[in-house]
């Protein structure tokens, strides 16, 4: 039997793939085995979809991985990311898939109520491998969160100060909080985030970015 030929946007992927290869590597992030194959399949499937629905509002696998993939795999960079890891309002499961991708055995839960974008959430997982991870088609509101949460990570469901603010009861009961922001935002809403008890326990900042990881803090509280 001849071996199937990849196509065109397959190949890409995979020239995509290694974009993000040698980035983790650069950063001292370990690449799984399967880490290759898993991301290129998962960017095919963005590109794919993206005919159908506007999922990520990027049109190549080169520019996925440079302003999604790598953005969402930055907060590793600090060293404090652990699971059970929550991602609330995923979209298309950014960072929450990437992270995956790269730590396959942490638990993760990703909450995306818009349907189009459940769906594909499901499809990834299946066509992925991915195990130990559970999707919902929900709001946050709905969700049975695991009192030993690890982290909790969002890129976009609100503004800064209301996400540190959500996210108290949970840092209060020993989950670390993930933000993936502007720099401009952190100096901005950095006094009044600290000020409701939080504690920076990573941060990297990366151009006009800044990816910070929060923990209660009972002694500033």
């Amino acid at each position: 039997m001849r071996p199937s030929r990849q196509s065109p946007m397959q190949s890409h992927c995979e020239t995509a793939a290694r974009t993000l290869q040698t980035w983790c590597l650069t950063h001292d992030i370990p690449f799984p085995d399967d880490a290759l194959a898993r991301t290129a399949c998962y960017l095919d499937r963005l590109l794919h979809y993206q005919k159908q629905t506007n999922l990520t509002g990027f049109s190549t696998p080169e520019d996925i991985v440079r302003n999604l993939c790598i953005d969402s795999l930055q907060i590793l960079r600090t060293a404090q990311i652990r699971g059970p890891l929550l991602d609330v309002g995923t979209g298309a499961g950014f960072p929450a898939i990437p992270i995956k991708i790269i730590h396959p055995d942490m638990e993760m839960i990703l909450v995306e109520p818009r349907t189009k974008r459940y769906a594909f959430l499901r499809l990834v997982e299946r066509e992925l491998g991915l195990e130990n991870i559970r999707i919902y088609k929900s709001k946050i509101e709905s969700v049975p969160i695991p009192a030993a949460l690890g982290t909790a990570i969002s890129k976009a469901f609100m503004p800064l100060p209301d996400w540190a603010k959500y996210a108290l009861p949970w840092a209060q009961n020993g989950a670390r909080i993930a933000c993936l922001v502007s720099r401009a935002d952190w100096q901005a809403f950095a006094p009044e985030i600290l000020g409701m008890g939080y504690a920076i326990t990573g941060c990297i900042e990366s151009g006009e970015h800044a990816y910070l990881v929060l923990a209660y803090s009972r002694t500033q509280a």
